[in-house]
C-alpha cells in the first residue's frame, strides 16, 4: 500500500502540479495561475492542504482562504470569478478574530480519485488545519465553495451540509454554510474519522 502524507509546505513547482490536476477538471477560466496561488499562500501559508505520495508529489489538495468580507460576497453574488482573487484580497490569521472563508478548488489527480485513503488523508489535514484555527480562537463567520464537479457538489451538500446558493455565469454553482453549521459538520467528520 502506497505511503500518502499530509503536507502544508509547498513551493512554485507543487503549485504548477496542482494546477495541472486542477486542468483535467475544471474550465480553463475557473483555475488561478500557480504563481498567484503561490503569492495566495506567501500571503496565508495557512491556505492550502496537500497529500503527497511516496515520490513526494502532490497528488491532492485543497485551498481555503480566508477572504476579505467585500470580496468574500463579489464571489458569492457572481460579481467575481475564482481566478480573478488576489493575494491581496486574502487576509492573515489573528488570534481572536473572525473570517469568511473560501473553499476553493478541491482537486485529485484522477490516478488517485478513487482511493479512499486519499480523500481521508485530504480530510484529516483539513481537520488538523480547523483544530489550529480553533486553537487560536479563531472564528468563521461563513465558508463558500464555488463549485465546478459533481463530487464537489457531494461534499458540499452531503459531507459539509452547505446550501445551494446559485449558479454563476462561470458554469459552477456557490454553495454557502454559516460558521456554526460548518462547525457541526467538522465534528461530525471529526468523530466519523476517530480526531
Amino acid at each position: 500500500m502506497e505511503e500518502l502524507k499530509i503536507d502544508y509546505k509547498f513551493n512554485l513547482e507543487d503549485f504548477e502540479k496542482m494546477e495541472d490536476i486542477e486542468h483535467s477538471y475544471f474550465p480553463n477560466e475557473n483555475i488561478t495561475p500557480a504563481e498567484e496561488v503561490l503569492k495566495w499562500y506567501e500571503k496565508n501559508s495557512l491556505t492550502c492542504i496537500g497529500v503527497r505520495n511516496s515520490n513526494n508529489e502532490v497528488v491532492a489538495n485543497v485551498n481555503i482562504l480566508p477572504l476579505n468580507k467585500k470580496t468574500f460576497y463579489d464571489v458569492y453574488d457572481n460579481k467575481m470569478n475564482e481566478a480573478d482573487i488576489v493575494d491581496s484580497q486574502i487576509e492573515k490569521y489573528e488570534s481572536n478574530k473572525e473570517y469568511y472563508l473560501y473553499l476553493s478548488s478541491i482537486s485529485i489527480n484522477k490516478k488517485y480519485r478513487n482511493i479512499y485513503r486519499v480523500i481521508t488523508t485530504l480530510l484529516k489535514g483539513c481537520i488538523d488545519l480547523y483544530k489550529l484555527l480553533i486553537d487560536r480562537n479563531i472564528k468563521i463567520i461563513k465558508i463558500m465553495a464555488d463549485v465546478s464537479t459533481e463530487h464537489g457538489e457531494k461534499v458540499c451538500k452531503k459531507l459539509l451540509k452547505m446550501d445551494y446558493i446559485r449558479d454563476t455565469t462561470h458554469n459552477s454553482k456557490i454553495y454557502c454554510a454559516d460558521g456554526n453549521n460548518f462547525v457541526e459538520s467538522i465534528n461530525r467528520i471529526m468523530k466519523f474519522l476517530g480526531k
